[in-house]
């Protein structure tokens, strides 16, 4: 059939390369005006087809590499802050799309120079300011219900334990500190907080890894089927 569109994938690709594929897909199927298939297969197959390809004076093929990072572990670049005409920050629109998770390689929130930890022995006001807007942004990203936990610790309740304990590695991997407790996961929620820094850092890293568990990983049984990676 003229103009046909086929993307082949390794069947062992991790999940998040396969939504990728995916949603490449759809976007060029959109674009072409024309239906585009993607189908995973063993390697094998993926061998035996560049072979063919090869040896085929007919065939046009080019290959692209990822842009290198000269610092793997360089956080990435802030979503420029936006806000609502009532002077308070708009947390659902500040993202449209998300970076890779530093759990598959991408940019971690923040560098190894800056990570955000709990301050032993903080006490964060339950009533003050920063810690309201922490609570309010992951609300207006991913509907979880927060509350203050232990002193200098936000919970939010997660759908199952699974669920927050791979909220809580991915968090952990962009240098942001993480607990578990049960089916609750445990940020920290210092007392000197600022809006733009700290509680920006708190409420991306979950919106982030929020993202991922619904749509890279909790679909389709992934959590035992892609255990390794999360």
């Amino acid at each position: 059939m003229a103009g046909r569109l086929v993307l082949v994938t390794d069947v062992d690709l991790p999940a998040a390369v396969r939504q990728a594929c995916a949603d490449f897909a759809a976007a060029l199927a959109t674009r072409a005006g024309m239906p585009v298939t993607v189908a995973a297969v063993p390697v094998r197959y993926l061998d035996a087809l560049e072979d063919s390809l090869r040896r085929d004076d007919d065939a046009q093929r080019r290959e692209h590499s990822p842009a290198a990072r000269l610092d793997p572990a360089a956080p990435m670049t802030s979503a420029p802050f936006r806000w609502r005409t009532d002077g308070r920050p708009d947390w659902g629109g500040m993202w449209t799309t998300f970076c890779e998770l530093a759990l598959y390689g991408g940019p971690p929130q923040r560098g190894p120079e800056r990570p955000l930890r709990a301050t032993r022995g903080a006490v964060a006001d339950s009533d003050g300011e920063m810690l309201a807007e922490m609570r309010r942004g992951i609300w207006e990203t991913t509907g979880l219900y927060t509350e203050t936990a232990e002193p200098g610790w936000l919970a939010v309740t997660c759908d199952s334990p699974a669920m927050a304990a791979w909220m809580c590695a991915a968090i952990i991997l962009e240098n942001v500190g993480a607990r578990l407790d049960d089916d609750r996961l445990l940020l920290p929620a210092g007392p000197d907080y600022r809006l733009m820094d700290e509680v920006k850092s708190i409420i991306t890293v979950v919106a982030k890894t929020h993202h991922y568990w619904q749509a890279h990983v909790a679909d389709t049984g992934r959590v035992a089927r892609d255990g390794a990676r999360g």
